[in-house]
């Protein structure tokens, strides 16, 4: 349920915050039959070292999420991963062919593999 205002939500850390430390306010979403925690329509407004306020415009299950250090997106490891999936898929498709094609090579361990490949694949 989302309301048009906002009501606080004050949260009590299980230990105190450290330096560093950046406390998150995050609600929890389902989706289909699994969830994740999301800070969409919850804010931190304020608080201590003990304790967290957060403004939030939904009914929810709420929590603390705290990150050592400030979460950033890193451009680079962005890059690798994309291009190292890349890769990998056009591998593993070289293999299914490779596979499909080399008929002599045919036995239940090559099958076995075709199999796997295609699931992997998929």
């Amino acid at each position: 349920v989302t309301f048009n205002v906002t009501f606080n939500v004050t949260l009590q850390h299980r230990t105190a915050l450290r330096a560093g430390e950046e406390p998150r306010c995050v609600s929890w979403q389902a989706v289909g039959t699994k969830g994740c925690w999301t800070p969409s329509g919850c804010t931190r407004v304020g608080g201590d070292t003990l304790r967290s306020i957060c403004a939030c415009t939904h009914f929810s299950t709420f929590a603390i999420l705290t990150a050592i250090r400030p979460i950033t997106e890193s451009w680079a490891l962005t890059v690798v991963t994309y291009v190292g999936m890349s890769v990998s898929l056009v591998c593993l498709f070289l293999a299914i062919i490779t596979f499909l094609l080399c008929r002599s090579l045919w036995s239940v361990s090559v099958t076995l593999h075709l199999q796997l490949s295609i699931c992997l694949f998929a």
